[in-house]
């Protein structure tokens, strides 16, 4: 995308987004900043001026209650049909829901390391007149507006459609409920009486001068305005917007048709899937602050970045699924700070992990050590010293308290001092074999090795010993790998409990 902008457009370069702030952000938000700032950042480590500016559309219909905002139901219903500017904030913070919502996203940018030089309400772009003239334009060519909308989308408009705009009631303040009965380059005159399904206009009939700015364009006109004015040369939208006959293509040819001019390069984005259902705001679905409480931005970042642009991305939270992202994040460290020979897939992997962490490792532990550790000692300062990583404990130390605390560790990361008898005499001087051979100068490796040795020996499968050896210190037959476990455990400690099991 940076290649085909800097060939085609000329700096400083303006990279365009937006959000409309609907709901609590999910991680499907996020590819709302996450994606241009990337664009931003590369073009700046190749010496072009660059300029992010994010608008936050709270013009928009507040049409539905968020599943995690149904405590508040009976305050919200009211105001369905309303702009989100004009919704109250349920949480009574700030000046409207749009902006509580605008305000939260805003600091979930700061949580991921994205800084926009410019974060827009739109309500300020209309309020200060940036509008004014593309609907007076819209309004001059109203008949070749309403064409070039059908010929796109393949939808038929009424016969007396004049719906370039959606006025605010000025008796029920909804704007979902509008329709316009005339238009002139000074006012606007309407009725509300439509029923969208959640709500229903109230009858009202009235005219609304222009310059009270209680407007906006539908939005097939206001993007393709938004991004004229401000000079935008790139900008993305999910795919839902680059559908055939979508709001992109809308705005390509208004581009084209109407303005004369070559579009922004556009790009799009799959959707962020959770648990296979698409992450929504009114289901409460991916919701980032539980997934912010069990993994840190820059795991969330280099799963955005690794994939595929255009490809749907299928996040959960099930422990598993999270310890793999965890696992692979490191295993991708390790393969960037070596710079060995790599494939595309591996490649691809580098380039999230350098975007998510600027190629600077954020932790070196294993997640899987510092829950082992953190169950066995429950101390954080004797973690740290276990496991010489001051940095990493200190940043990944929240997350692991919160699994365990949680009781989401899986089964195999359980860790409980428990140790057991081993009361078949076949395996009794199997155990001693093992125990007598163990020894503090051993690594996890050796100790894992030391298994398959022993059971050779003893022509048992080294599985069987494996669990007979889980048994006898946690009380159960598997858990971490053994060796990382028995050093964790302290060799020394394992080596007499193992020992006594067999008295």
């Amino acid at each position: 995308l940076v290649d085909k902008l800097t060939k085609t457009r000329s700096p400083p370069y303006i990279v365009g987004s937006g959000i409309t702030t609907s709901g609590p952000p999910h991680l499907g938000t996020v590819c709302e900043f996450l994606y241009p700032w990337a664009i931003v950042q590369e073009l700046r480590s190749r010496g072009y001026e660059a300029y992010f500016i994010f608008v936050g559309d709270i013009m928009d219909a507040f049409d539905s209650i968020p599943a995690d905002l149904e405590k508040y139901k009976d305050t919200l219903k009211p105001h369905l049909g309303k702009p989100l500017a004009l919704t109250p904030d349920p949480y009574g913070c700030h000046s409207s829901y749009g902006e509580h919502f605008l305000d939260e996203t805003v600091k979930l940018m700061d949580t991921f390391g994205v800084k926009p030089d410019e974060i827009i309400p739109v309500t300020k772009l209309y309020n200060e007149g940036y509008y004014d003239i593309y609907l007076e334009f819209y309004t001059s060519k109203l008949d070749e507006v309403k064409r070039l909308l059908m010929e796109v989308s393949g939808r038929q408009l009424p016969k007396y459609w004049k719906d370039i705009a959606l006025p605010i009631c000025e008796k029920c303040g909804k704007i979902a409920t509008t329709r316009v009965l005339n238009i002139t380059k000074h006012e606007i005159e309407y009725i509300c009486d439509k029923n969208v399904g959640y709500t229903k206009g109230c009858g009202y009939k009235g005219i609304l001068p222009i310059d009270t700015h209680k407007w906006k364009l539908t939005w097939r006109l206001d993007w393709p305005s938004r991004m004229d004015f401000l000079g935008v040369d790139i900008e993305g939208a999910g795919v839902d917007h680059h559908t055939k006959g979508g709001s992109w293509d809308t705005a390509v040819a208004v581009f084209k048709r109407l303005f004369r001019k070559e579009p922004p390069i556009g790009y799009k984005y799959g959707f962020v899937l959770f648990e296979g259902r698409k992450m929504s705001k009114s289901k409460g679905v991916g919701s980032l602050n539980v997934i912010l409480k069990m993994v840190p931005p820059e795991i969330l970042k280099y799963f955005l970045f690794k994939n595929e642009l255009e490809e749907n991305k299928n996040f959960n939270t099930t422990p598993q699924f999270l310890l793999r992202l965890y696992e692979e994040f490191n295993d991708t460290a390790d393969i960037y700070e070596k710079k060995a020979k790599i494939d595309k897939s591996t490649w691809r992997r580098l380039i999230a992990y350098k975007l998510a962490t600027k190629g600077v490792r954020p932790w070196k532990t294993r997640i899987t050590d510092l829950i082992v550790y953190y169950q066995i000692y429950k101390d954080w300062d004797i973690v740290v010293k276990k496991l010489n990583d001051k940095s990493g404990v200190e940043r990944l130390k929240r997350y692991v308290e919160y699994w365990v605390e949680n009781g989401i560790v899986p089964e195999q990361y359980r860790v409980q001092w428990n140790p057991q008898k081993i009361t078949d005499p076949t395996y009794k001087e199997v155990v001693l074999e093992f125990a007598r051979k163990l020894n503090n100068n051993m690594t996890a490796i050796d100790i894992h090795n030391l298994v398959y040795e022993v059971a050779r020996k003893f022509n048992i499968p080294p599985s069987t010993l494996f669990k007979i050896l889980y048994y006898a210190i946690l009380g159960k037959h598997s858990g971490p790998r053994l060796g990382k476990l028995i050093v964790a455990l302290g060799i020394d400690k394992v080596k007499q409990a193992l020992i006594k099991s067999i008295e």
